[in-house]
């Protein structure tokens, strides 16, 4: 079974402003468990410009894209060695995956992904994917990363996506914004 993990940023810090190890040690006790058991894992992480936001001791989350994506050059290589060191207790192998919109909507681009994360799976690899910041023209906001992941479960076939988050559930529309928002109750 082929199961997606998206690990959104309130997740990672345990609603901090710092990357929480204890939320990652059990996430990758969790994740071997679920090695053990013969599934197969790929995560899809938020969390590089907070990891880059602690880097730097920066207070305040930063408005403008190029300091957000400042931010995320610095804390990817730190979020990933983080990783490293968490699932190395585990023995696990780990694969850091960026990708973008563009390259899962282009259709060399999106089999030459497939083919990687499939290949990277065979060999025992868990992949770490997150959305490339660094080089993403869109603005950064709340969500890419959902939406990658559901991109992601459609290229590998993925028997189940499974979202943490610090939202009680999937709503109508998003609730900080819109009051009229509704808690869907079953899918």
């Amino acid at each position: 079974m082929h199961i997606i993990v998206k690990l959104g940023t309130s997740s990672l810090t345990s609603g901090t402003s710092k990357i929480s190890p204890p939320f990652l040690v059990e996430l990758a006790r969790q994740v071997t468990q679920l090695h053990s058991a013969g599934h197969q894992v790929i995560l899809v992480s938020s969390g590089a410009i907070a990891a880059g936001r602690e880097k730097l001791g920066f207070p305040q989350l930063p408005k403008d894209l190029p300091a957000k994506q400042m931010l995320s050059a610095i804390g990817q290589p730190r979020l990933m060695a983080i990783y490293e060191q968490v699932f190395g207790l585990y023995g696990h192998i780990l694969a850091q995956v960026l990708l973008t919109r563009t390259d899962l909507s282009d259709r060399r681009r999106y089999l030459n992904a497939r083919n990687t994360l499939n290949a990277l799976i065979a060999h025992g690899a868990l992949p770490i994917i997150n959305e490339n910041d660094t080089v993403a023209t869109e603005e950064i906001r709340v969500g890419d990363n959902d939406n990658l992941s559901a991109l992601v479960a459609n290229v590998v076939e993925a028997d189940m996506l499974i979202l943490l988050t610090d939202q009680p559930g999937l709503f109508t529309a998003d609730p900080r914004n819109n009051p009229n928002a509704k808690l869907v109750e079953e899918i």
